[in-house]
């Protein structure tokens, strides 16, 4: 995965570069190139949302109850990635949010992970959120951690078969 990386990114961000309203600008400055780019308050405010949702499992977006006698679980009003989100109900009653979707080729993998992970860069890091990324052969898992009670976002790439899925969840804190 690591030989298309840098090119994806140079082209996601030459192919996203728009005109919108109300949006903050971030430069990146890499190899003495400068990039900009943008995120609105809208692509903010969605996770910002979540994030907020969470201290009361995620009431405000549960929409229909799924039928499954071994775990409580619901679908979801608001999709990050993929139009399948839920919310579970673990053993602790602690609830977690995720969401999952099957991608096409390697190529639309890593632009739709570092896509989202941009985005998500942009709108946490500037509040204290601190950013890890561990890339294999075969995966990208990008986390965010703020501190051991703020639950925690992680971001999953990985290689299933011969096909790829990426994955968003927003868990319970590592102090828990």
């Amino acid at each position: 995965m690591k030989n298309y990386i840098i090119p994806s990114i140079v082209a996601f961000i030459l192919a996203g570069c728009t005109s919108k309203t109300n949006q903050t600008t971030t430069t990146t400055t890499t190899k003495n190139q400068s990039v900009k780019t943008t995120v609105t308050p809208d692509e903010c405010s969605t996770i910002n949302n979540l994030i907020s949702s969470y201290d009361s499992g995620f009431n405000s977006i549960k929409t229909d109850k799924v039928n499954n006698q071994f775990t409580n679980q619901w679908r979801t009003n608001t999709h990050i990635i993929g139009a399948n989100c839920t919310v579970t109900l673990n053993k602790s009653e602690q609830a977690s949010y995720q969401c999952q979707t099957p991608v096409k080729t390697q190529t639309q993998t890593i632009k739709s992970h570092q896509k989202l992970a941009k985005q998500l860069r942009q709108c946490l890091t500037k509040t204290g959120w601190l950013e890890s990324q561990k890339e294999t052969a075969s995966s990208i898992y990008s986390t965010f951690v703020l501190d051991t009670k703020t639950p925690v976002i992680t971001l999953a790439t990985n290689q299933e078969g011969i096909g790829f899925s990426s994955r968003f969840e927003i868990a319970p804190p590592l102090g828990l």
